[in-house]
């Protein structure tokens, strides 16, 4: 019985270890755009988890989009939405990276779902979003967002809770 304990807590060992290895390498490998995936993926789970604070991090001081906001103004849409709006997930059915030196961008399409605070129901809605980074101390940082319209755009749809 010992020696089966040991075995499976050896096998549990050598397998993590060569999962961790495989971890390090897919980042390393990946290079640029393997890192600005992981932003984008860091951000999403930020934004689910309602942290203002640790969104902050990953969008520029030199933040501005065509509506006029900068990274104050979208810091402040992102906390109305949050003190409005509960169990927020946001699926990434497509992400499109295209990177030229210290720029990028990434082409995202996505599906949010949320609650009103007040409501059991689940609305969602779909969304096209160009996202534009810079590299600021070798880190990728959102300096614009572009949202595009859909033909069949679901807009704050109710589903049932």
């Amino acid at each position: 019985m010992k020696l089966n304990i040991k075995t499976a807590c050896t096998t549990f060992v050598v397998a993590l270890g060569i999962f961790i290895i495989i971890r390090v390498m897919a980042t390393a490998l990946g290079g640029e755009e393997g890192r600005l995936t992981k932003t984008i993926h860091k951000a999403k789970r930020l934004a689910e988890r309602e942290n203002i604070v640790g969104l902050r991090d990953f969008i520029s001081a030199d933040y501005s989009d065509e509506l006029g906001n900068d990274r104050r103004s979208l810091l402040f849409i992102a906390k109305n939405f949050f003190d409005e709006y509960r169990n927020i997930l946001i699926l990434i059915d497509a992400l499109k990276i295209a990177i030229d030196e210290k720029k990028a961008v990434a082409d995202i399409e996505a599906t949010v779902y949320w609650q009103e605070k007040t409501s059991q129901n689940i609305n969602y809605d779909t969304a096209k979003v160009k996202a534009s980074f810079k590299k600021e101390e070798n880190r990728w940082k959102l300096i614009e967002l572009r949202f595009f319209e859909e033909e069949k755009k679901n807009l704050f749809h109710p589903m049932i809770g």
